[in-house]
């Protein structure tokens, strides 16, 4: 029987090599235009991991190794599930949703729950059994970066936090100054201005999956989360997800 307990430390790697198993089979299944970043490093989403350990709630599945895990964070008094991952040899047995039980217990009092549904058809059904239901779309961009920064952005800095925070709060419904210090170690910002007025920002890496962004409605680029695979440009591929809210 599977066991469900708080992760320490020493977990991560562990969880590492679950994501790259379980996420390189969703990419396989259905992102193939992500093929390409297969195979998955583990180590690259320790910093993330550490973070999350950090200043949320982090969640292993044992069986009686780790074979699964889960990671919220309340931000603002917002719930919301960054992490639900199971190793495919244990997938469809009811593990995913015993470890977001957990976590989703963890975050009892919260004014809001909140999860980035991805497009596999067993993720959006396990939400939707607790009472998660969809709200909005999200769009993941992406494209070719390098060249000259498109006109009217500039660097992202520990200055901006203040608009930074009240932007996040109108778009996403909770402030995260914790993440963004994250986001500026490990990639690059980039604030969006008109006539000196900031509308939006963006974060700038490498590899698969979104990095975060969000813009006011007055801003000429889409809101949303936007792919790390380049800087904000005027044609990029899309892809869509679900945001589910109870």
């Amino acid at each position: 029987m599977p066991r469900i307990r708080r992760a320490e430390e020493g977990d991560l790697p562990d969880a590492a090599e679950i994501f790259a198993a379980a996420c390189g089979r969703l990419i396989e299944e259905y992102h193939p235009a992500d093929r390409p970043y297969l195979p998955l490093d583990p180590a690259e989403r320790l910093p993330m991991y550490r973070h999350l350990l950090g200043t949320g709630a982090f969640f292993i599945a044992e069986d009686p190794g780790p074979v699964g895990f889960a990671s919220a964070v309340i931000r603002d008094g917002v719930w919301f599930l960054s992490q639900l991952w199971v190793h495919p040899d244990h997938q469809a047995g009811g593990l995913g949703g015993a470890l977001l039980d957990e976590a989703l217990e963890w975050g009892r009092g919260c004014s809001a729950f909140a999860v980035l549904s991805s497009v596999h058809p067993g993720a959006r059904t396990l939400y939707l059994r607790r009472s998660m239901f969809p709200r909005w779309e999200e769009n993941d961009m992406g494209g070719d970066g390098g060249g000259d920064a498109p006109p009217g952005t500039r660097p992202l800095h520990a200055d901006d936090d203040a608009w930074v925070a009240e932007l996040d709060r109108v778009a996403r419904g909770f402030a995260r100054p914790e993440d963004h210090a994250l986001w500026r170690r490990t990639g690059t910002g980039v604030a969006v201005e008109r006539d000196g007025v900031p509308l939006g920002y963006a974060y700038v890496g490498s590899g698969p999956g979104p990095a975060p962004s969000a813009t006011r409605a007055t801003c000429p680029f889409s809101s949303g989360r936007r792919s790390p695979r380049s800087a904000p440009a005027p044609s990029a591929s899309r892809s869509r997800r679900r945001t589910l809210r109870r």
